[in-house]
């Protein structure tokens, strides 16, 4: 099945059916634990179970209309994301732009009201089955949590905003390959939209903090719920399961 992004439905083709990272925030340079290896961020010592939760089709955000306690907004944007992110984030596009990278913030925290507003639009104006596959039900968008972002190349005129090519851009192959060394990870990766239930988005990042996310990328595992369940963390029916190989 061909790959279908939020560009190809705004044309209205749906198609049925470290390296060169750079030093990591302050906040990741914190006291040891004597348990563990590596230092802690402030969210990963105090909110462990937060930062982690999983925001899925079958799992909203707890308790539904969360409001994150400590967002801020991103420099020179209207967008919030919470305290932490924000600092990774500074951290990451710092990384990028000595490699001569430049990327934006396009989108951040979307509360509960906003994200109803935007899947209803969605679906008034492409469909419900196109909704349901590029944008989150109200409750169920990881940008709730105010620990997702989604990204775009700055200066480029938007040539592949909120599209999958973003992902054949330089930006895009660099923060694949190095998103993870500040706490990032796609949610939505390619080949994975039988598990996820939306399609490829390789501009939308979710914060999960350093610890995991490394351990995610030494473990070779992709998706938060995978990495949940062989940490013995979930045991949900509700989850989805690995039924076949990615595409």
């Amino acid at each position: 099945m061909a790959a279908l992004s939020r560009r190809s439905v705004l044309a209205g083709t749906v198609v049925a059916g470290f390296g060169v990272g750079g030093v990591p925030p302050a906040s990741a340079q914190q006291r040891r634990s004597p348990d563990r290896a590596v230092s802690l961020t402030r969210l990963e010592q105090e909110e462990p179970r937060r930062l982690t939760a999983l925001v899925t089709k079958q799992r909203p955000v707890e308790p539904l209309r969360y409001l994150p306690p400590d967002l801020v907004t991103w420099k020179r944007s209207r967008h919030q994301v919470r305290a932490e992110v924000a600092e990774h984030l500074d951290a990451m596009f710092s990384a990028a732009l000595r490699s001569d990278l430049r990327l934006r913030v396009v989108s951040g925290f979307r509360s509960y009201d906003t994200q109803a507003d935007t899947h209803r639009y969605w679906a008034a104006h492409y469909g419900q089955a196109a909704a349901d596959v590029t944008s989150a039900r109200a409750g169920h968008s990881e940008h709730q949590t105010g620990l997702a972002v989604d990204l775009d190349v700055r200066g480029d005129a938007g040539r592949c905003y909120l599209d999958a090519c973003f992902g054949a851009t330089p930006e895009g192959r660099w923060t694949a390959a190095h998103a993870y060394r500040y706490g990032f990870l796609q949610s939505y990766p390619r080949g994975y939209r039988d598990r996820t239930g939306y399609v490829y988005e390789p501009w939308h990042l979710r914060y999960v903090g350093p610890r995991v996310a490394a351990e995610m990328r030494r473990r070779g595992v992709v998706l938060l719920a995978d990495y949940l369940r062989q940490a013995h963390r979930v045991a949900d029916p509700a989850l989805p399961v690995a039924a076949s190989r990615p595409r």
